[in-house]
C-alpha cells in the first residue's frame, strides 16, 4: 500500500507540485492591495475604500477584504491561474452559473455576487469575483468532536436544509454549468478537484473525458460517468510517474487492487438510474467552506468553483462527521462509528424534508444509499487514489476473508504476462522519479538555509 497519502485533494507529485507552488506564489506577490483597491472602488462609482483584514490564501483562489467609508465590506476573490488546469475563466463561469442558479431556486446561504470579470488571461485581476462580505466563523474538522448535542443539532439541521435543496435541483445531462440569456445549461465538461490535479500532473485526463462526452462535454447516461471515472483512475496510474516506487510487489497490490473495485463498482451501480436523475452537488463542500454563527448554524456556503451535475449514486452526504479522512471510513470500525452520527443527520433531514416537501425522497435515497459503504465507493469514483485504500481495507474483508492476499495478487499477476511487464515499467519510473525529487527537496533545503 503506497499510493500516496489518504489526504485527499493535494498534488501527489511532489515535482510538479513544487513548481506549480512556485508559480502560485510568484501570482499572488505580483498582486497589491491598491489594485485590489481600484478595481472594488470602480464597481462602486468610485467610492474609496481598504483593506481590513489580511489576505486569505485557500487552494484555488486568493481573497482579499476591502471596507469602504460606509462600513459596506467586500470580498475580491481572485483566481489562482497557475493552480486551475483548464484557466481562470472556465473555473469562474461554472461558479458563477451555479451561484445564480442556487439564489434562484433554492433558500441555501451563499454571498450575493457583486461583480465578476471572466478572462483567459492569466495575469492577476483579469478574472475577479467580488463577492459580499458575510459576517460568521469558518467551520474546521476540529470543530466537530467538541460539539454540544445542541450545537450538532443545529448543524444538523442546516446542512440538511442545504441538501434537501440540492437534490431536487435536476437536469437532464451530467457536466457542469454555463449561464447565458436563457439561464443556466449544463453544458460543460465535468471538472472536480481531482480531474484538476489529474491535468496539473499532466495525466490527460480530458483526453480520457472527451472519448466519452458529446460535443458539448456532457454525458447522457449515469453508466458513462462511472466507466469514465474507471477509466481515469486506469489512465491515472498508467501515466503517474509515483503510482509504483517501492517495488514490485506494491506496483502488483495496487493493480490487483484496482481490477477488484472496478469488479465490485459493476455490482454497486443501480442501472435503474442509468438515465437520471441527474443532480447538482457542491463538489467541495467540507467543513472550510461553511460560515457558521455562535449557535452552528450555517449562514454561508462558500465556494461553489468545482460544482457539477453528477448521476443520483454521486450524491454523497458529508463524510467528515466522524473523520476527515474520508480513506478511513473503508475500515468497518470507523464507518459504523461514521454512521451513527450519520444516522442521526439522517432522522433530522427526514423530519424536515416531511415538512418541507410532504415525502421521504433524498431520506429514503440515503437510507439504502449508506447499505455496503455505498458512499464510499461515490467518493473513491471520484478521488482515484482513495479506490487503492477502499479496496484494501473494505472489499478485502467484505468478500475475500480468509483468502490469503498475496496468494490472489500472485494469481492475478499470472493470468496475464502483460501485467508483470507493466508493473516493471512502473517502478523503473518510480525509481527515476523518486531520485529527481530527492535532488529537488536536498536543492530546497539548501536555498532555504
Amino acid at each position: 500500500m503506497n499510493m500516496g497519502s489518504p489526504a485527499a485533494q493535494q498534488l501527489r507529485d511532489f515535482i510538479v507540485k513544487t513548481r506549480i507552488h512556485k508559480e502560485r506564489d510568484a501570482f499572488i506577490a505580483s498582486i497589491r492591495e491598491e489594485q485590489v483597491c481600484n478595481l472594488a472602488s470602480s464597481h462602486r462609482r468610485g467610492d474609496r475604500c481598504r483593506c481590513f483584514k489580511a489576505p486569505v490564501r485557500g487552494s484555488y483562489n486568493v481573497c482579499f477584504f476591502v471596507k469602504f467609508d460606509d462600513g459596506e465590506k467586500w470580498v475580491v476573490r481572485i483566481p489562482l491561474a497557475p493552480c486551475l488546469a483548464f484557466g481562470a475563466k472556465s473555473k469562474l463561469e461554472s461558479e458563477i452559473a451555479t451561484m445564480l442558479l442556487i439564489s434562484e431556486r433554492t433558500s441555501i446561504p451563499i454571498p450575493h455576487i457583486v461583480a465578476y470579470r471572466l478572462d483567459d488571461d492569466p495575469k492577476p485581476l483579469t478574472s475577479f469575483l467580488i463577492l459580499e462580505y458575510v459576517e460568521g466563523r469558518t467551520l474546521s474538522y476540529s470543530d466537530i468532536g467538541s460539539f454540544s448535542d445542541a450545537q450538532q443539532d443545529s448543524l444538523y439541521s442546516s446542512l440538511a436544509a442545504i441538501y434537501i435543496q440540492l437534490r431536487r435541483v435536476e437536469f437532464p445531462s451530467v457536466g457542469c454549468l454555463r449561464h447565458d440569456e436563457s439561464g443556466p445549461k449544463v453544458s460543460k465538461m465535468v471538472t472536480s478537484i481531482d480531474i484538476n490535479m489529474q491535468e496539473l500532473e499532466g495525466l490527460s485526463p480530458s483526453a480520457i473525458q472527451a472519448r466519452y462526452t458529446n460535443q458539448h462535454g456532457t454525458l447522457s447516461s449515469a453508466g458513462a460517468y462511472t466507466l469514465m471515472l474507471l477509466q481515469l483512475a486506469d489512465n491515472a496510474f498508467g501515466k503517474s510517474p509515483c503510482s509504483v516506487t517501492d517495488d514490485e510487489e506494491q506496483g502488483a497490490d495496487a493493480l490487483y487492487h484496482l481490477d477488484i473495485f472496478r469488479q465490485y463498482v459493476e455490482k454497486w451501480v443501480d442501472h435503474r438510474l442509468e438515465n437520471g436523475p441527474f443532480v447538482l452537488v457542491h463538489g467541495d463542500l467540507e467543513p472550510f467552506n461553511l460560515l457558521v454563527d455562535d449557535k452552528m448554524r450555517v449562514v454561508c456556503v462558500l465556494d461553489w468553483e468545482w460544482s457539477r451535475i453528477v448521476p443520483l449514486q454521486f450524491f454523497k452526504p458529508p463524510l467528515w462527521f466522524a473523520n476527515p479522512d474520508p480513506t478511513n471510513l473503508a475500515y468497518e470500525v470507523v464507518y459504523h462509528r461514521y454512521l451513527d452520527r450519520f444516522d442521526k443527520f439522517l432522522a433530522i433531514l427526514r423530519t424536515l424534508e416531511k415538512e418541507k416537501y410532504g415525502n421521504e425522497l433524498l431520506s429514503n435515497e440515503w437510507a439504502e444509499a449508506k447499505k455496503d459503504s455505498g458512499f464510499l465507493v461515490a467518493n473513491a469514483l471520484e478521488n482515484w487514489t482513495d479506490i487503492d485504500w477502499f479496496a484494501f481495507r473494505y472489499i478485502n474483508e467484505k468478500c475475500y476473508k480468509g483468502k490469503d492476499l498475496q496468494e490472489r495478487v500472485q494469481a492475478f499477476m499470472g493470468e496475464d504476462t502483460t501485467r508483470k511487464a507493466f508493473i516493471s515499467r512502473k517502478l523503473r519510473e518510480g525509481i527515476a522519479y523518486t531520485a529527481a525529487a530527492e535532488v529537488l527537496k536536498n536543492n530546497s533545503k539548501a536555498d532555504a538555509a
